[in-house]
């Protein structure tokens, strides 16, 4: 009977059809499992599209969702379901196209519901940079808490103008004292502005299909080899990336720097605009690899090895700590506390290299003659 069910031989309704074979689709295995979904595949999408209508069921509009976030006329009426729950909404946010977010994007009350969805829209390399920057302020404006969202300063500021960013900083220092209070500090900043607030003062940047398109470039190859090939034989492929992050704007850097892979925040991680570089440092994509790297590129800024001598997860790889040790902006406070508590070696080495700055070689020499003064 089971089976019958699975192969859509029993008469039944389609709004029942359709629920049968979801609840096997997701609670079965082996051949019902498998009939099930052929049988959902071979349903008529004008038939599943009055199903979905009638859903209201937050489980079973979950089950379409992931089932059809590729096809936009179904998912457009589960996103369009108030019944569909929100969690669903954000995980088709983080991964559906760029028409679908806007219609997410433009559901002001799912969006003050639901704070995650603004993170996930702005992670989406799909989303546009109009649409994310219209929810985020949205976001900013209800007063949502929205401090945990990596580059959250850097974001706002882009938006609102370098003014209101310091005046952020400024309530938060002063008035408000924690990052927990970020949200109240960002409300009570933004409702001193005014109505008409003029956008922040820097160029346009590149067209929005060609950031859409860099965005996408640097976001889809992840091959670490292959993007390190590219970069040295200066591909047809990287050449578009490399030349349009030199017109873009702030607010599309810093997206980038977020978003995009390896490849891009190797270049953004060299901007001129501090806002931009440490962006790259928030990135929940970056990896221990490029930390390394980082730290043993003499030209960034001290800003930036502050940043990561400050992160005590990244720290605690010791390839990290040595190159904040050879770097001459690294912080000297930090970069003392290590070399005193390196092995005699190690120390003998940094004593007679130049490649350190000259006061971790004199400190090290230091640290060895009283070393040998306490033996004897």
């Amino acid at each position: 009977m089971r089976m019958m069910v699975a192969r859509a031989l029993l008469p039944m309704g389609p709004a029942d059809l359709f629920a049968s074979l979801a609840f096997m689709i997701t609670n079965e295995s082996g051949e019902l499992a498998d009939t099930a979904r052929k049988s959902l595949e071979d349903m008529p999408g004008n038939v599943i599209q009055g199903v979905i209508a009638d859903i209201h069921e937050p489980s079973l509009l979950d089950f379409a969702l992931h089932e059809y976030v590729e096809d936009h006329d179904l998912a457009l009426n589960v996103l369009l379901n108030t019944a569909t729950s929100d969690e669903a909404v954000e995980w088709a946010a983080r991964r559906c196209n760029g028409r679908l977010v806007e219609v997410i994007g433009n559901n002001q009350e799912r969006l003050v519901r639901h704070p995650s969805l603004v993170e996930a829209i702005y992670y989406n390399p799909e989303a546009p940079m109009a649409v994310v920057t219209r929810v985020f302020e949205t976001g900013v404006r209800s007063g949502l808490d929205l401090h945990h969202i990596p580059g959250f300063k850097e974001i706002y500021t882009s938006i609102f103008g370098d003014q209101a960013g310091q005046e952020l900083a400024d309530a938060e220092r002063e008035e408000l004292g924690g990052a927990a209070a970020t949200a109240e500090a960002a409300a009570a900043v933004i409702a001193s502005l005014p109505d008409d607030l003029p956008p922040p003062a820097e160029d346009d940047g590149v067209e929005e299909d060609d950031f859409m398109q860099a965005l996408r470039e640097a976001s889809v190859q992840e091959d670490e080899d292959a993007a390190a090939g590219a970069a040295e034989d200066e591909g047809k492929e990287n050449q578009p990336i490399h030349a349009l992050i030199k017109t873009m704007s702030v607010s599309q850097k810093i997206r980038m720097a977020l978003v995009g892979n390896k490849t891009a925040r190797a270049l953004l991680i060299k901007d001129p605009k501090p806002i931009v570089a440490l962006a790259v440092l928030k990135s929940p994509q970056i990896s221990p690899k490029e930390v390394v790297d980082f730290t043993k590129n003499k030209a960034l800024s001290d800003r930036v090895m502050g940043q990561i001598a400050r992160n005590q997860k990244w720290c605690k790889d010791k390839a990290v700590r040595t190159g904040l040790i050879k770097h001459p902006k690294a912080p000297a406070g930090v970069v003392n506390r290590w070399v005193r508590t390196l092995p005699e070696r190690e120390l003998k080495s940094l004593s007679k290299s130049r490649e350190v700055p000259q006061h971790v070689a004199r400190l090290a020499k230091n640290i060895l003659d009283m070393r040998a003064k306490s033996k004897k």
